[in-house]
């Protein structure tokens, strides 16, 4: 357990330090508990090796919890804004979450930053929607289709000062980067993901063997719920078809459940658990990788398609209805 908690924070920390000591951060580095990562482990943009060097700096352990207890404030933020509902049955119920808060993953506040820059631009705050939008698309993996429309829905209503504050803050955080981390940085960036790519199960959600019915759960849920929300429909559609079946990396489909139906089922939230321990991933192949994930975003798919509530005591009606 020790090595599972907070692996993937610990590794983000670790490669800043191996760069800060003069090393690629994209390469193979041994990490700290003596834990050797592979080339590519770390795969994010160069810009996050400046943002994140002071929190390199301090013990992981406690930049860890902190960084776990933000992205918990944020997403619980959002929901309550959104919805006006707590978020916790969802970081506690829902496997894709509560494993992206355990590792110390980043997807999460990711997604956060994504869209409050949407309910701040919709607000009228436009510096602070450019300002998070520019950290959001720093995991385009999960951003980069309602990022591009939201730029795009910005230059149409001439929102200007959301499109300066974001290629702004977008630039300068590269042209630092490049400066202090030198031009060798991009092709070792290029390279580490290549290698990372080839280490991944690189399946679309919407491929078999269970794609097609995720495919029509989520048509039936944009149907019923999200008609008229492009912004949440390219978020979810951006799952679909980016090809990683990793389950953490599933977490937007709790955003646009939230987004659709305020009154989401907590109930089906709780098979994302159970799913693995009846189905234990024996064999590891792309076929079994993206079936499990398959399963476990249906449970959270179901959150949005099924009866809000258990009523287990039927009201009996008032004399004379």
């Amino acid at each position: 357990m020790d090595d599972f908690f907070l692996s993937d924070w610990r590794m983000f920390m670790a490669s800043i330090r191996h760069w800060l000591a003069g090393g690629d951060p994209y390469g193979p580095f041994t990490g700290f508990l003596g834990t050797a990562h592979h080339a590519g482990a770390y795969g994010y943009p160069p810009p996050t090796l400046v943002l994140a060097t002071p929190l390199a700096l301090l013990p992981w352990q406690l930049t860890g919890v902190l960084f776990v207890l933000a992205s918990a404030l944020c997403f619980e933020r959002w929901v309550r804004r959104t919805s006006n509902r707590s978020g916790l049955p969802w970081m506690l119920l829902w496997l894709p979450l509560c494993q992206g808060l355990v590792l110390g993953q980043t997807t999460l506040i990711a997604l956060a930053a994504l869209v409050f820059a949407e309910l701040y631009d919709n607000e009228g705050h436009e510096y602070r929607a450019g300002f998070l939008l520019a950290l959001a698309v720093l995991k385009p993996q999960i951003s980069i289709l309602a990022a591009a429309w939201l730029l795009l829905r910005g230059l149409r209503n001439r929102r200007y000062q959301m499109l300066l504050t974001f290629f702004g803050v977008s630039a300068v955080i590269w042209v630092v980067a490049l400066l202090i981390a030198g031009p060798q940085i991009v092709p070792q960036w290029v390279a580490g993901l290549i290698v990372y790519d080839d280490l991944l199960p690189d399946r679309l959600l919407l491929f078999p063997p269970f794609g097609p019915l995720i495919g029509l759960m989520a048509l039936l849920l944009w149907y019923r719920h999200g008609r008229g929300d492009l912004f949440g429909l390219l978020i979810l559609l951006n799952l679909l078809f980016y090809p990683l079946s990793v389950v953490y990396m599933t977490a937007a489909v709790a955003f646009v459940v939230i987004r659709w139906r305020r009154d989401w089922a907590w109930y089906p939230l709780v098979f994302s658990w159970i799913i693995p321990v009846v189905f234990p991933l024996v064999v590891r192949t792309p076929d079994t990788i993206a079936g499990l994930t398959q399963a476990i975003v249906a449970t959270g798919l179901l959150a949005g398609l099924l009866p809000g509530g258990l009523r287990l005591v039927q009201r009996t009606p008032p004399a004379g209805d």
